[in-house]
C-alpha cells in the first residue's frame, strides 16, 4: 500500500474510533452516589391495593404522551378536582348516566398538582413556560412527591375539559426522571421487568444528554 492510501485508510480508522467512543460513553455516576442521592431522590415504590394496575414501560408512555420536557418544580399548588368528560356511547357515559338517575354526585377525583417552569421540551408538542403536572391523588402512594427547586425530566399529557384549556397535564412514575447533580438523571421508577429495566439499565445515572437522545 502507498503512503497517501495508507495515510487515508488511517485517518477514516482514527474517525471510526472516535465516532464509536462518542457513542459509548461511559459517564455516568458511581453507585455509591446514587445510593446516596436515592435518600433525597428515592424510587416510587407505592401501589394501589384495589386497584388492579401494571408497571409501564417508559417507551410505552412515550407512545400516549404530547410532551417531554425538561422542568424545574415551582411549588406543589392546590389540589383540583376534575369532572371526567365521558364521550356518549362510551361505557364512561353510561356509567354518568346510571349515577345521575339514581341521584348519586358525579365521580370527580381530585388530582394534586404542582407548578414546573418548563426549560425545554425534547420531543413533542410545544408548551407554555409555566404549566401545572398533576396525578390522580387516589395514587399519592406511589406517585413522586415532587419539592420546590426539583428538576425533572417527565412525559406528560394534556388534561380533559377545562384543564387542558388552562394548560394543565398529567405525569406519572413511570415517565418521570430527576435531574441530580447538574446533569445527571435517576428515574423515578424501577423495576425488575425486563421491559423497565432494559431502558432504565442504559440511562439510570447516567447524563441528561443519554436519556434525552434515548426519547429523540
Amino acid at each position: 500500500m502507498n503512503k497517501p492510501k495508507r495515510k487515508a485508510v488511517l485517518v477514516i480508522l482514527t474517525t471510526v474510533l472516535v465516532i464509536g467512543c462518542s457513542n459509548t460513553s461511559t459517564d455516568a455516576l458511581e453507585q455509591k452516589r446514587i445510593q446516596e442521592i436515592r435518600k433525597d431522590y428515592p424510587i416510587s415504590t407505592g401501589t394501589v391495593p384495589y386497584i388492579n394496575m401494571r408497571d409501564i414501560p417508559f417507551k410505552e408512555i412515550l407512545d400516549v404522551a404530547d410532551s417531554v420536557i425538561v422542568a424545574e418544580v415551582i411549588s406543589q399548588v392546590a389540589d383540583v378536582s376534575v369532572e371526567l368528560p365521558a364521550e356518549p356511547g362510551t361505557p364512561e357515559d353510561k356509567l354518568a348516566e346510571k349515577v345521575k338517575i339514581r341521584g348519586f354526585e358525579p365521580y370527580k377525583p381530585t388530582f394534586i398538582s404542582y407548578e414546573v417552569t418548563v426549560d425545554e421540551v425534547i420531543v413533542g408538542d410545544e408548551v407554555k413556560d409555566t404549566v401545572n403536572i398533576m396525578y390522580n391523588s387516589e395514587l399519592s402512594n406511589m406517585e413522586p412527591h415532587l419539592r420546590p427547586g426539583m428538576k425533572i425530566i417527565a412525559a406528560v399529557k394534556k388534561m380533559v375539559g377545562p384543564q387542558q384549556e388552562e394548560g394543565s397535564y398529567t405525569f406519572t412514575r413511570y415517565g418521570t426522571y430527576y435531574i441530580v447533580d447538574d446533569h445527571y438523571v435517576l428515574s423515578a421508577f424501577d423495576s425488575d421487568s425486563e421491559e423497565i429495566s432494559s431502558f432504565t439499565n442504559i440511562t439510570n445515572g447516567r447524563t441528561i444528554n443519554n436519556l434525552k437522545n434515548e426519547i429523540k
